[in-house]
């Protein structure tokens, strides 16, 4: 149990309510010297695949993402870092399948190249149902979906990281003081620091979209 740990980390407000972090890299990184090795071990190696990176949506392929969680996989986690993993592949495998579908594609031969997880054979079995027959169980398909279609992609950044929020969130109440509770704060705090970050990309370019148009006015 990590009773001093938990008790001195502070509290995250919703990454969509933030404005700040309230916890710098620095002093979260001394918090963490709390960790038992073989928990700061596993949370260091897992931390290159669950840490939240806008960038996987456009520039990783899914061969690398497929072979990045299966190296961790590979490794021994504690059950609590290695429910959350699954739940990302699992994500980030029917993401993959929604975008080859939107874009034309069929079931590849090799899945192994974009997708990994419980799912692959359902997937394989209902590439032609709506959402492969699985909106029962996730719901939030037929949203991403839309926000797929639609090109919408703060909007899918938004609801992805949401329902990441959500789940971490559900395995921290679980266990209070334990392991889950730090890897839900860890990676809640990854994703906030994602979120600002690239909150303040946008307001950079609406900014500069605004200066645009007042340089190039023409005066009658």
């Amino acid at each position: 149990m990590y009773y001093d740990l938990i008790a001195s980390l502070p509290h995250l407000p919703h990454f969509d309510l933030a404005e700040r972090l309230p916890i710098t890299p620095l002093r979260l990184e001394q918090r963490l010297r709390l960790l038992r090795p073989e928990h700061a071990a596993q949370l260091s190696r897992a931390s290159v695949v669950v840490r939240w990176q806008p960038e996987r949506m456009t520039t990783y392929s899914d061969a690398s993402l497929v072979a990045e969680y299966a190296r961790l996989l590979d490794s021994r986690l504690d059950p609590p870092l290695h429910d959350y993993v699954t739940f990302r592949i699992t994500q980030q495998t029917l993401l993959a399948a929604l975008r080859r579908k939107r874009d034309g594609f069929g079931f590849p031969p090799d899945s192994r190249s974009w997708g990994v997880g419980p799912y692959v054979h359902q997937l394989r079995n209902h590439w032609d149902a709506p959402y492969f027959g699985l909106e029962y169980r996730y719901p939030w398909l037929p949203l991403v979906s839309e926000r797929l279609s639609s090109g919408d992609a703060i909007g899918l950044e938004r609801l992805l990281m949401d329902l990441n929020w959500k789940w971490l969130s559900r395995t921290a109440e679980l266990s209070m003081f334990g392991f889950a509770s730090v890897v839900a704060f860890v990676c809640k705090w990854n994703m906030l620091k994602a979120w600002l970050r690239y909150d303040a990309d946008r307001a950079k370019l609406r900014f500069t979209e605004l200066v645009d148009k007042v340089t190039h006015v023409e005066f009658a």
